[in-house]
């Protein structure tokens, strides 16, 4: 499969170069790479990560830059272009527990709080013609994201 993947952080990078070494992969960690990437090519997934580094003036005018914190829920309106792409599989993972960030917490509704494999495929909607899940992310003994068990929810 093609992959697509949107993460700033290293460790959840190789993560996903470790586990999805049998498909053609591409990782981006910004939103102005991704949206370019979700532009010019297709993908038969979509995984993103929740929040990312700030854009560059492409994103946001001079007058929006003084809103802008450190990192902001890019993820959001990426898999909603993967999706207007008729992407196949797409999920939003992110690694930001729920007391941490408003914006975690506003997953809980949609997703359960933490991952629970039994919840997760209740997670699952339909945009498009795309199966897209929002997920708490699931992770490795070693703290990195576990992608594998996301793709295998989008899958089921």
């Amino acid at each position: 499969m093609k992959i697509l993947i949107i993460e700033d952080t290293e460790m959840h990078m190789q993560s996903a170069r470790d586990q999805f070494m049998d498909h053609t992969l591409e990782i981006v960690p910004a939103y102005e790479a991704a949206e370019i990437c979700l532009q010019q090519n297709t993908y038969d997934v979509v995984l993103s990560d929740l929040m990312m580094p700030q854009g560059g003036n492409n994103v946001m005018g001079p007058k929006g830059m003084r809103y802008i914190f450190d990192l902001l829920p890019y993820g959001f309106p990426l898999i909603l272009l993967a999706a207007k792409k008729n992407t196949s599989y797409i999920a939003l993972v992110t690694d930001v527990n729920h007391h941490d960030h408003p914006m975690s917490a506003c997953i809980d509704p949609l997703s359960s709080a933490y991952w629970n494999e039994e919840d997760s495929p209740s997670s699952l909607l339909r945009i498009n013609n795309s199966r897209v899940g929002i997920f708490h992310a699931s992770f490795l003994p070693d703290g990195r994201k576990d992608w594998n068990k996301v793709l295998e929810v989008l899958l089921k």
